[in-house]
């Protein structure tokens, strides 16, 4: 038996309102090809045949898993009714402009997209993955390759129950350095967002991707459960910047995985605002000679917030490199543990690899952890670490005050100038359009 809060699952309870006959007749009324039924039973039987997980599935049991499939048969809507959406939820029309100008909003696993000409004419592919998987013969070959049926329980229940989310296929030597946006917007009680992002950037290929995750109002309980694959084939530049910014009990439990072949790069940048509880662990693993993935966070944690973060590299091909940056402001009663960890497999000569934490804690009563771990089965590798957790520099906001800012004001210049060293990473118009939206989420708290 496993315990977590009080709630005891054993193992024959997991799924007990749920059987086979309803994941067959889900999969039949979507209009799935067999390989993506075949996916979701796998995830089912491992589910029901390993042992729960005490992070996982006291949070998930408490759904209804009946009622949450029959809730995701809704029809898709149009472009231009998502943006009456957006505005409807009342988002600033800044933040409208930066995240719904793009191509694409979701509002509860409908996928709500825009084609724009000169995509199609260069050969793009980009449309909802409830389309692709019956549209593209590729996406066979990449969907659930990282995120798989047994990975672990989360992404078992996540292949089980995905719904909707994005399929970006850029081809051979397209370079596109403006982002494409999307918008996840979490509306209902429960888990109401399951969507799978699958992004492959063909060799030679370029790609900047930013994704928002909002609730519209306050939710009393929800689940976030989305997963994204991202595939950085030979010579290629992928790079993901992934915003949350939730509002009432919400548990955001994401799974992200990326795989990078030869010389070519793959960036990961989360950037973290409000959750009941958010437990995330992405991973890069590198398997192309000179090879790159990185992995940055960004986060400001408040309230009784309680973040559990272990992304993690691994090296896996000669002169391949690694790189886990994480910086946080933990306030109030908000608790944070950082677990990373990069590591260098048997013939990874010459892989290098660079992690560093840093934590602002505001208040006596916020936590922070840190441990990083840096692992290698090779002799020829360069792996180092830093660390660091300290507070307001309260002679700093003296002098802000002296020149007329209010206390609030100096702080909040100050969290940003702590964040700058990773946005400033960010290429041109990616960073300056991140760093308005962490400044518009920033004043929201």
């Amino acid at each position: 038996m496993v315990q977590s809060k009080g709630l005891a699952l054993e193992k024959e309870e997991v799924l007990r309102d749920l059987r086979e006959s309803d994941i067959i007749e889900f999969s039949r009324l979507r209009g799935e090809p067999k390989w993506v039924l075949e996916r979701r039973l796998e995830a089912y039987r491992y589910l029901k045949s390993t042992r729960p997980d005490p992070q996982i599935d006291p949070v998930l049991e408490k759904l209804a898993y009946r009622a949450i499939i029959e809730g995701y048969l809704a029809p898709t809507i149009d472009f231009d009714e998502a943006v009456k959406y957006a505005e409807k939820i009342g988002m600033p029309k800044e933040e409208l402009e930066m995240l719904a100008g793009g191509l694409s909003v979701t509002s509860d696993n409908r996928l709500l997209r825009a084609y724009l000409k000169f995509m199609e004419s260069r050969g793009i592919k980009f449309s909802s993955m409830d389309e692709a998987v019956k549209k593209y013969d590729i996406v066979k070959d990449y969907m659930f390759k990282l995120v798989t049926p047994t990975l672990n329980r989360k992404s078992a229940y996540h292949v089980m129950l995905w719904s909707g989310g994005p399929f970006l296929y850029v081809p051979k030597g397209v370079r596109l350095p403006q982002p494409i946006y999307s918008i996840f917007t979490l509306g209902l009680e429960g888990l109401s967002q399951t969507e799978h992002t699958l992004i492959i950037a063909d060799e030679s290929s370029l790609v900047n991707w930013i994704e928002g995750c909002v609730t519209p109002f306050k939710i009393n309980y929800g689940v976030h459960l989305g997963a994204l694959e991202g595939f950085a084939l030979k010579r290629s530049s992928l790079k993901i910047v992934s915003i949350n910014n939730w509002m009432g009990n919400i548990y955001h439990m994401p799974i992200k995985r990326l795989i990078v072949y030869d010389r070519a790069s793959a960036e990961l940048s989360m950037v973290g605002f409000w959750a009941k509880s958010i437990k995330v662990a992405p991973q890069i693993d590198v398997v192309g000679e000179s090879g790159k993935g990185i992995i940055q966070n960004v986060g400001f944690y408040t309230k009784d917030e309680e973040v559990f973060s272990s992304p993690k590299v691994v090296l896996r091909a000669r002169s391949s490199s690694a790189m886990i940056l994480n910086r946080t402001v933990v306030t109030e009663r908000a608790s944070e543990i950082f677990k990373g960890a990069i590591v260098a497999e048997r013939g990874a000569k010459g892989a290098s690899g660079f992690m560093s934490c840093n934590t602002l804690i505001l208040g006596d009563q916020a936590r922070s952890i840190a441990i990083p771990g840096l692992h290698s089965e090779e002799k020829d590798v360069d792996l180092s670490h830093e660390a660091a957790v300290g507070r307001v520099d309260y002679e700093k906001l003296f002098y802000l005050e002296l020149a007329g800012f209010t206390e609030e004001e100096a702080t909040w210049m100050l969290i940003s100038g702590f964040f700058e060293p990773i946005l400033s990473k960010m290429p041109g118009t990616l960073k300056e359009e991140v760093r308005n939206i962490v400044s518009l989420a920033l004043k929201a708290h």
